[in-house]
Order: C-alpha cells, then sequence, then structure tokens
C-alpha cells in the first residue's frame, strides 16, 4: 500500500451508498456538482448518471461511493425535459450560452405549425451531433474541433423520441418561445432537436432554457438543491470547530457516524440500492462473510447457515442484495443459484449464491 493511500485512509466516509436526487443549478458543470457533494460530504467516490449542460438545471442523480458500480444502468434510462425553444434566432452551441448566427421573424408562425413541426420529430429519428458536443470524431473531441476553428464532417445517431408535448406559446415582438415537454431515450440531444425544430419552420431556433424532470423512475420533485447540502456541511464544520476549541484537541473523523449523519439529512433525496433496483430483497452478513463477497467469492450453504435467524424466501435465478451487518451498505449484487427451499437437500459447500457485481 502506498503512503498516499495509507494518508488518505479514514478521511474519506465509503461507506454512504446510493443515489442521491440533485436539483442542479444553472451555471455549473455536472462535474462540479459531483465534486462539491464529494467535498461537502467528504465522500469516496461520487459520480453522475448523464450529463446536464451548465445552462440547464434539474435532476442530476449522482451515485455515491460503491452505487458508482450501477452507473452503466442509470446511465441507459429514458429522460424528461421540459424545455423552451426559442424561434427566430440560431445559435452556434444551439443553446443560450453561443453566439447568434441568424436571426428571422418568427411572429407569423402559426400554433398549428409549432404543433405540426413538433410531431414530425416524434418516434425514431436521426440526428445530426451538435459542433459543441463531447462526442469524438478520430480521438478528439468535437468541442475542441470546434473551439480550434477547425472544420471536421459531424456524425449522425439513430434517437427515440417518445414524445413531444406542446405546453405554451409565448410571443414577444419577432421572437416566439416555446414550451414543451420532452421524453426520450437515451443520447437525445435537446438542444439539436429545438435547432432542427426552428429549421422545419424555416425561422431557425435555439434551445433557452432546459430543465429535467426525469431519469428514468427518479423524479427531480424528490431532489435536494446544493444550497441546503453546503448550509448543513456549515453548520457540522462549526459545531465540530467549537468543539476543537473547546477541547484544544482536533475531533476525528469517523466515516460511519458520517454516513449515518448524512442518510438521515438527506432522507428521500437519498435512494438506497435495493430500492434503485426495484425492491431487491436484502441480507444481512457477517464481518467474515462480508470480506469474503467484496473478493467475488460465492455464498455457500454452509455459511447462510451460520446467519442467526435466516428465513429469507427466494427463487432459483432471483437477484438480491448482500448488505453489511448494520444494514448500513450494501456490499455485493447477487444470484441465487437455487431455490430457499432447496436448501437443505444442498451440501454445505454447494454455492448457492453467486456474485454478480461487488459493489464498493
Amino acid at each position: 500500500m502506498s503512503r498516499r493511500r495509507r494518508r488518505s485512509q479514514g478521511r474519506n466516509d465509503e461507506i454512504l451508498q446510493g443515489v442521491l436526487l440533485v436539483d442542479k443549478p444553472a451555471g455549473r458543470t455536472s462535474r462540479d456538482v459531483c465534486e462539491f457533494v464529494k467535498h461537502k460530504l467528504r465522500l469516496g467516490k461520487v459520480g453522475h448518471a448523464g450529463t446536464l449542460d451548465p445552462f440547464a438545471t434539474g435532476l442530476l442523480p449522482l451515485l455515491l461511493n460503491g452505487a458508482t458500480r450501477l452507473m452503466p444502468q442509470m446511465q441507459d434510462q429514458d429522460k424528461e425535459y421540459i424545455a423552451v425553444i426559442r424561434l427566430g434566432e440560431r445559435t452556434d452551441t444551439m443553446d443560450p450560452t453561443g453566439e447568434t448566427t441568424a436571426t428571422a421573424d418568427a411572429s407569423g408562425v402559426t400554433d398549428e405549425a409549432i404543433a405540426a413541426a413538433i410531431e414530425g420529430f416524434v418516434g425514431e429519428i436521426t440526428q445530426t451531433i451538435p459542433r459543441y458536443s463531447a462526442a469524438r470524431v478520430d480521438g478528439k473531441r468535437l468541442y475542441e474541433y470546434a473551439r480550434e476553428g477547425e472544420e471536421v464532417e459531424l456524425p449522425t445517431k439513430v434517437v427515440t423520441v417518445y414524445a413531444i408535448d406542446h405546453v405554451s406559446t409565448s410571443r414577444e415582438g419577432e421572437h416566439v418561445d416555446v414550451e414543451a415537454v420532452v421524453k426520450c431515450g437515451k443520447g437525445t440531444y435537446v438542444r439539436a432537436l429545438a435547432d432542427d425544430i426552428g429549421e422545419a419552420l424555416g425561422v431557425g431556433g435555439h434551445l433557452l432554457t432546459l430543465r429535467r424532470s426525469r431519469n428514468g423512475g427518479l423524479s427531480v420533485d424528490g431532489a435536494i438543491e446544493l444550497d441546503a447540502i453546503g448550509e448543513r456541511a456549515q453548520t457540522w464544520r462549526d459545531e465540530r470547530q467549537a468543539v476543537q476549541e473547546a477541547e484544544g484537541a482536533p475531533v476525528r473523523f469517523e466515516p460511519v457516524e458520517n454516513a449515518r449523519k448524512w442518510k438521515d439529512f438527506l432522507g428521500g433525496a437519498l435512494i438506497d440500492i435495493p430500492t434503485l433496483l426495484g425492491g431487491l430483497p436484502t441480507l444481512a452478513l457477517t464481518g467474515e462473510m462480508v470480506r469474503r463477497v467484496q473478493q467475488g467469492q460465492p455464498v455457500r450453504k454452509a455459511e447462510l447457515d451460520e446467519l442467526p435467524g435466516f428465513d429469507l424466501a427466494f427463487r432459483t435465478g432471483d437477484r438480491l442484495v448482500l448488505q453489511t451487518p448494520d444494514s448500513l451498505r450494501s456490499v455485493a449484487l447477487v444470484k441465487a443459484m437455487c431455490s430457499s427451499e432447496a436448501l437443505v437437500r444442498r451440501e454445505p459447500t454447494a454455492v448457492v449464491m453467486q456474485v454478480e457485481r461487488v459493489l464498493r
């Protein structure tokens, strides 16, 4: 173990787990939000399940510690957005952060024409990936080509738009702002959608505002704001400082205490792993079993016999979440190799649960 690794042990909480629903404010990158939460909660790892552009707001699910192992599954979820498309003004980034490249009088565009144009982009469509995006061409990101003024052929991709519900239309001068709820599959560029709708109407357009309201089954209604996290972290820091000054000695950081405090404070904004996976049954292990499972070793029949009061019912092929003895942290996602009823017929050395994913 390196000296750097030894110094870091005990300074971070690697216990608190789950998906934290954050209501991202405008002006921050998704990575900024991850780093903010990681620092304030003193966590080991934080990742996000789907980027939101800096100007966008709304639901940003953050995966804490062991939950980062579920990132591919989270990123594949369908999304829902509340978008405002400004007709009559096109920008080079297709959003409000870019330079205006064309303007037109959109005041004559009727609501009927808007509805018809929107309907044309529902279903499986081919999008041209925006010039200002993180997609790669020949190993280089598109936004790098754009910033350097270098032309490159933009790739295309097939995406699915399930619905675009036209909510309202606001008219002021030559601009027309169209609010819509967009329900789409993974990888859909809503700003490209706004640009395409503007082109279809002959007046150009760009994405004026964007707010993500859903990611799979998760809703922004249950999300917490960053300010609330920052204020709580500062309160606890002030309290620790007061204790240190009174006692004349540093207050030692306790990861388990930190995890419990934040879990209580975050409440419904923190979705635990079993719930996230659809309410899978859980099984608390002994400390020694936790160590072995974290190494990817299967669970054998004799080990289940060691668990006091074991009476969990399951069928062959069922998935379960194994947890630490205090159930504070999930250890692994496993698959049952036999039913609970068949356990009595198994030899003590028989494998009864196979590890599918270690959560750390």
